[in-house]
């Protein structure tokens, strides 16, 4: 397996994991629990935000051909206005939401048949866990829906407004997508190679 790399940006450290090529900060730049709440909590996301309603539409209109009325499912990540479930539930859909700030009750063993995490994998501090809790929460032929900023070849780490956001810590790429899918039984229905990318659980 190729060695991790290490390098510093922004005035932050990073590394690269040379098994899956998941880019990360070095846990000595991670922001405190209480700066990170306070960060997210400016936030004003809002479904009166055409923009914002128009953006989360980028992930749930693909998703739509593969979930049916009445389907169960969870706003993973939702942050402090748990918009997308709102949104999904329009559609016929039922939708739970969860927030490790915000609404971090988590029904105890709860199944879904789909879960959508927007703009939350690059705040995983450690992806890992993450990836296993949502599969552990996911039926058979379950359906996620994501959205994170992939890293493609010419993305220059340096100058990538992406990185600026001290509340990210892990950026992804094709690779690691191909990686969480080998490892954890997914396959890929949808892919934009920017941002968005839907899964189903084998």
């Amino acid at each position: 397996m190729p060695e991790e790399k290490t390098f510093a940006a922004g005035g932050r450290n990073y590394h690269v994991c040379g098994r899956c090529g998941l880019l990360y900060m070095d846990i000595s730049d991670h922001l405190d629990a209480d700066e990170e709440k306070k960060r997210y909590s400016f936030h004003q996301n809002s479904i009166d935000d055409e923009g914002y309603v128009a953006f989360l539409g980028r992930v749930i209109e693909p998703s739509m051909q593969y979930l049916n009325a009445g389907m169960n499912g969870l706003d993973y990540g939702c942050g402090p206005n748990p918009v997308l479930a709102k949104l999904v539930e329009d559609k016929g859909l039922k939708c739970d939401y969860y927030d490790p700030f915000f609404f971090p009750e988590c029904k105890a063993d709860a199944k879904y048949d789909f879960v959508f995490a927007t703009e939350c994998f690059e705040h995983f501090f450690n992806p890992r866990k993450e990836v296993e809790k949502i599969c552990a929460m996911l039926n058979s032929n379950g359906i996620l829906g994501l959205m994170t900023e992939l890293m493609g070849d010419s993305t220059d780490f340096a100058t990538w407004y992406y990185k600026n956001d001290p509340t990210h810590v892990c950026f992804y790429s094709n690779e690691t997508i191909n990686y969480i899918c080998q490892t954890y039984n997914f396959k890929q229905l949808y892919n934009d190679n920017h941002r968005v990318i839907i899964l189903r659980k084998s």
